[in-house]
């Protein structure tokens, strides 16, 4: 009877005898340190990162090519590459996620269009209100500049007088002065604003009555 450990050991002797088999069976091909194409059974280490090709003994035929190992510039380049590629990445990331933020909002707003009005004339009924509620007030602040502006005359008109006359102008004079010139720029202020707010509305309007005719189906075709 043949022995458990005769077995194994001729098993082993087999592995091995396999083993330098095929490592006997590779050439490697590169170019030497003088630029000559050459075929050995060993490979230099000093052209190792040159790159070469293992070829298969028998039929010469390539079994792997390994390339050269890349330069100190190469891996730079390499390097600046990834992150150019990164950068790429995160914008475009970056500019998805604003269209979808975008198109959030877009039907948050279209929601809120339609259920708001029914029609484009329920709209033009909404600004026809709010723009005369402005535009009323601007006629009350406008009336009440005359007399502001008469006021401020009148107490320019004393302080000159005070002025000519030697009396000089006196700390309460001085302060109805000053709060008259006040008011008067207040109540511009508020022209302002409010003239500000009609052509603002103007603008809002307009692009809501152009959105509801689209989201109606009734937008005019030029």
């Amino acid at each position: 009877m043949i022995s458990i450990r005769f077995v194994a050991a001729s098993m082993l002797s087999a592995t091995l005898l396999i083993a330098t088999t095929v490592t006997a069976a590779q050439l490697y091909r590169f170019t030497d340190e003088n630029g000559t194409p050459t075929i050995s059974k060993t490979l230099p280490a000093e052209v190792a990162q040159q790159g070469y090709d293992i070829l298969d003994e028998k039929t010469m035929r390539v079994i792997e090519r390994v390339p050269p190992a890349p330069t100190e510039a190469e891996i730079a380049e390499r390097e600046i590459q990834k992150k150019l590629e990164f950068e790429q990445q995160k914008q475009a990331e970056e500019a998805a996620r604003i269209e979808a933020e975008k198109r959030r909002k877009q039907a948050i707003y279209d929601h809120n269009l339609l259920s708001a009005y029914q029609s484009e004339q329920d709209l033009l009924n909404e600004r026809n209100k709010d723009l005369q509620y402005r535009e009323k007030r601007i006629e009350v602040l406008k009336k009440k500049r005359k007399g502001l502006q008469q006021r401020l005359q009148q107490v320019q008109q004393q302080a000159a007088d005070n002025e000519l006359s030697g009396i000089g102008l006196s700390a309460n004079l001085q302060s109805r002065l000053q709060a008259a010139q006040q008011e008067l720029d207040n109540n511009q202020s508020s022209i302002q604003q409010l003239q500000t707010e009609i052509d603002t509305l103007n603008m809002q309007y307009e692009l809501d009555r152009q959105r509801l005719d689209e989201l109606l189906g009734t937008a005019t075709k030029d």
